[in-house]
């Protein structure tokens, strides 16, 4: 600030004072801090990656450091059965599952724009119809996954007692 002007209101520490308080700064409190998208989006990514990198891992041990699972009976790992390192293993596809559905909401806005611009040659739809297709896109997903499960339940051969 030229010290031969007097304070103005572009000053980012002082604000429009009465004439009895005139040339007296008044400090300023700061606004508290908003977590910007990025950030969310840098650590969203970074557990991303923990969680699948992790996953990676469990799937070669499992594979390529335990013996086939119908003769890994008995055979541990850090103190763990073949059976728990394969539930961890199913609870770290879980973690990246509800972390690239949240990655996937996170970006939606973004993904209902190249979809309709991109590929139909659309104008991107509004919120709520964008809200109404992610919600219609999770069921399908959920639905496609059960009838799997379901069809593979129903096709199951159990051994011969």
């Amino acid at each position: 600030m030229n010290p031969d002007s007097s304070p103005t209101l572009e000053s980012p520490d002082l604000e429009p004072s009465s004439p009895a308080s005139a040339g007296a700064p008044i400090a300023r409190e700061k606004p508290a801090r908003r977590l910007s998208m990025s950030v969310v989006n840098f650590w969203l990514d970074a557990t991303l990656l923990a969680a699948i990198t992790a996953h990676g891992w469990l799937a070669v041990v499992l594979r390529f450091v335990f013996p086939a699972p119908s003769k890994a009976i008995g055979w541990s790992l850090w103190g763990w059965t073949f059976d728990q390192w394969w539930d961890f293993q199913f609870a770290m596809l879980c973690v990246f599952a509800v972390g690239a559905l949240v990655h996937v909401m996170l970006h939606w806005n973004w993904v209902c724009s190249v979809v309709a611009n991109q590929i139909l040659g659309k104008k991107r739809p509004n919120d709520a119809m964008q809200t109404i297709l992610g919600v219609g896109t999770l069921i399908v997903l959920l639905h496609v996954i059960a009838i799997g499960v379901i069809i593979a339940m129903a096709t199951i051969v159990r051994p011969t007692p």
